[in-house]
Formats: C-alpha cells, sequence, structure tokens
C-alpha cells in the first residue's frame, strides 16, 4: 500500500450507527466529492461490517464495566468472538 502524494487524495469516510441509524461522515477529497468511484461500495461494506458487532452503538453498557472491559465489550461479535478471538 502507498500512502497518497497529498493528504486530499485519500478518500475518507467515517461510518457508525446510532439509534437513529447510520451516519456517514466525509473527509479528504470525499468532502468535496461524495459520488467518487468506489466510495459507495467502501461504505456499503463498512455497514455491512459493522452490523457484525452486537454492542456497536454503545447502548446499555453492563454495569461498573471498565474502560478496558468496555473496549472489550463494545468489539464483541455475533460469531462469540471479540477482537476475532473467541471467548476462553
Amino acid at each position: 500500500m502507498q500512502p497518497s502524494a497529498r493528504p486530499d487524495d485519500s478518500l475518507v469516510a467515517l461510518v457508525y450507527e446510532t439509534s437513529r441509524g447510520f451516519v456517514v461522515s466525509y473527509f479528504g477529497s470525499a468532502t468535496a466529492n461524495p459520488t467518487l468511484p468506489g466510495l459507495e461500495a467502501a461504505i456499503a461494506e463498512a455497514r455491512a461490517e459493522l452490523l457484525h458487532y452486537i454492542n456497536r452503538r454503545g447502548e446499555n453498557p453492563p454495569t461498573g464495566i471498565t474502560r478496558p472491559g468496555l473496549s472489550l465489550w463494545l468489539t464483541e461479535r455475533d460469531d462469540e468472538t471479540v477482537v476475532g478471538i473467541p471467548p476462553k
């Protein structure tokens, strides 16, 4: 992977979900032209991948959870792995 010649050459979008649905924020050259080739497909792929994270919205975290515990809780997937590692 080669870095872009200029930071503006990067296609960057932040994709996350709230209780109201998915949110997409554009950065770099995607800000000026969100219809750039491949960007819509990359955003759709990000949305599909996010659906596997069961706590992706951060709603109703366990009481008394620590910061490291919250990080792990947020990365729990529907295949019962956390960060790709099955629980012991």
